[in-house]
């Protein structure tokens, strides 16, 4: 895991000393990356200069001979993430090869250079990368199958820039905001797929690779898998799940480094602690609570499942505290959060980070997590919902949900169970100025599946949309921050492949969620039988207490005053209902996480 930056640019661009100097800071700046090795390079090509830099989070072979940039006199590699097969790789197609380090980076070097884009769907693990081809003037970027590590770019008249993260690539633009994103972002909670808040910066999107003609100064983005164009399928076997289970957590466990498991208390971080302490007896799982407990109880429970499972499994277990009386703990938090370069609607982001921190702090540098489980074995009740729905609809009449549920369009589905700051029934939080920009806007269009079930099309929106940029975009962040390595094994593309596309009666009844991993029966009744609970944070205590004081900084400052884009004395309203014990935690925290990046921009 680590984190690359660079740009390329005419020799003669008038910028040309401000692009350096920004590139420096900001190379600095994201050695939390990568502390255990730096490196940039200048390379030129033709009238172009072309700065690259990278910062190593070293886990496969931790030598010297392990460290990047990998190139040669016509190819230059960057690379974050785990290319999880690379041995099979590197046995299938060159045995005849010397390598110098037995990293998978130079195995995806040689297999970039022999087959460039056309097999891009071979690779297995989470990857962002770009490949200069200085002899045919062409740059590659690529991204994983779900969008597991990031990759932002920015092209213009006056060059390409990327990296692993985007607060470079504001710097060199004028930082306008894309209203459109903005609406998308307090509908959602989460930034769109392929755009940021601020115009020209972009994403790539999963599954997907970019080329750029150096010569022309042209993009082209295509798809090297589309998980939509998987077959459906009927039925499955068991005995494959649970052997392709077992390889996907063993390619995950491979490190030189120590490795470590979050552990919510649920199935899916359980399933993943009880393999692989069979695996690596000496894997430690790591888990948080919130203080004083009398007062978190609810969000407490599932503590009490991970500390059972862990006592019967021999598995020791790290339980990190989150102290709402904790003054340093609390200025640690919220100064990460402030430093995101995107900003997400969700305080999970706290614990992640601290247990992230705690692991570090015991000299681990890999964690596994239960990330994707829901959107692959159908975890969600709103899958739940819709089927119900869908069953009785005979009952429409005398329902009004059920009603509601079968009548809505189906573009309409995710913002009917994504509802944060529905901006035409909270119009009133945003400024003048702010509401005439988004009355502009028309209404989002997210390519979903046609002739599809509601449950289905509502997963398919979860895995493209959801996953990436919320779910991955936190656990990213949180882990990197602390100089962590997290990986999702279920986001595996061999189990996307076989079960994403699974008849929903399979994964999913009206009692029962993920079957599939409920039948292998691999955890114990009071895990595999327990309601879906979900991993919350306690946001609406935290606005009334423990994140009061940081709201009204927030929404009070005026440190970026180039536009106004809410409402505050209305804001401050709302706020106060809130305090009095009103429901509005989901309208302020995107107010309140817009504004903490706003801020800082």
């Amino acid at each position: 895991m680590c984190g690359f930056i660079g740009y390329i640019c005419k020799e003669n661009s008038k910028r040309k000393d401000e692009f350096q100097k920004k590139f420096n800071f900001y190379f600095e700046k994201q050695i939390y990356r990568g502390p255990d090795y730096q490196e940039k390079i200048s390379l030129k090509k033709g009238n172009k200069i072309i700065q690259v830099g990278f910062n190593r989070l070293s886990i496969l072979d931790i030598s010297n001979k392990g460290n990047q940039i990998f190139k040669n006199d016509q190819f230059c590699l960057l690379f974050n993430g785990e290319i999880l097969n690379f041995k099979s790789i590197k046995e299938k197609y060159f045995q005849n090869t010397k390598f110098n380090s037995n990293t998978d980076t130079e195995v995806l070097f040689n297999f970039l250079i022999k087959f460039k884009t056309s097999r891009l769907d071979e690779l297995e693990g989470m990857f962002a990368f770009v490949l200069i081809d200085l002899r045919n003037n062409e740059v590659i970027f690529c991204k994983d199958f779900t969008g597991i590590k990031p990759l932002y770019y920015l092209m213009n008249d006056e060059g390409i820039f990327f990296s692993s993260d985007a607060n470079f690539l504001y710097s060199i633009t004028d930082k306008e905001l894309n209203y459109e994103s903005c609406k998308f972002f307090f509908q959602f909670g989460f930034t769109p797929k392929e755009d940021t808040l601020i115009k020209n910066v972009k994403k790539l999107p999963p599954s997907s690779y970019m080329q750029i003609d150096l010569n022309k100064n042209h993009k082209k983005i295509n798809k090297y898998y589309e998980i939509q164009n998987q077959k459906n399928i009927n039925a499955y076997d068991e005995d494959d799940l649970r052997d392709t289970l077992l390889n996907v957590i063993k390619k995950n466990l491979i490190s030189d480094t120590k490795t470590g498991i979050f552990l919510s208390g649920g199935l899916d971080s359980s399933i993943l602690s009880v393999v692989a302490k069979k695996i690596n007896p000496e894997i430690t799982a790591y888990t948080s609570f919130f203080s004083p407990k009398n007062k978190y109880e609810k969000f407490n429970k599932d503590v009490q499942y991970a500390e059972k499972l862990c006592k019967d499994n021999n598995i020791k277990l790290n339980k990190v505290i989150i102290d709402e009386e904790n003054t340093y703990q609390k200025n640690l938090i919220l100064s990460s959060f402030q430093n995101l370069d995107e900003p997400i609607a969700n305080l999970n982001f706290f614990n992640s980070f601290l247990q992230s921190k705690q692991a570090r702090e015991e000299n681990c540098k890999v964690i596994l997590t239960g990330d994707g489980a829901d959107e692959i074995f159908g975890g969600y009740e709103r899958y739940q919902k819709c089927m119900t729905a869908r069953k009785f609809r005979f009952l429409s009449t005398l329902s009004n949900k059920v009603n509601k549920l079968n009548s809505i369009n189906n573009n309409k589905l995710p913002e009917y169970f994504y509802n944060f700051t529905n901006f035409h029934k909270f119009e009133f939080l945003f400024s003048k100025n702010f509401q005439q920009e988004m009355y502009k806007l028309s209404d989002f269009n997210f390519n979903l599946p046609n002739n599809s079930k509601k449950e289905e099309i509502i997963n398919y929106f979860d895995l493209s949309y959801w996953l990436s940029n919320e779910s991955n975009f936190k656990l990213d962040r949180a882990s990197m921050f602390n100089s962590i390595e997290a990986r999702v094994p279920f986001q595996d593309i061999s189990l996307i492949k076989k079960y994403f596309k699974l008849k929903f009666s399979e994964k999913i009844d009206l009692f029962n969620l993920k079957k599939p991993l409920k039948k292998l029966n691999i955890v114990p009744k009071y895990i595999n039988n327990r309601k879906k609970h979900g991993w919350f944070s306690p946001e609406s205590f935290f606005l009334r207490g423990y994140l009061k004081e940081f709201f009204l900084d927030m929404i009070n400052s005026n440190e970026n005053s180039k536009e106004d884009i809410f409402n505050k004395d209305q804001v401050l309203k709302l706020f106060e209902n809130h305090l009095s014990g009103n429901y509005y935690k989901n309208q302020l925290i995107p107010i309140l996480t817009f504004k903490s990046w706003y801020n800082n921009l």
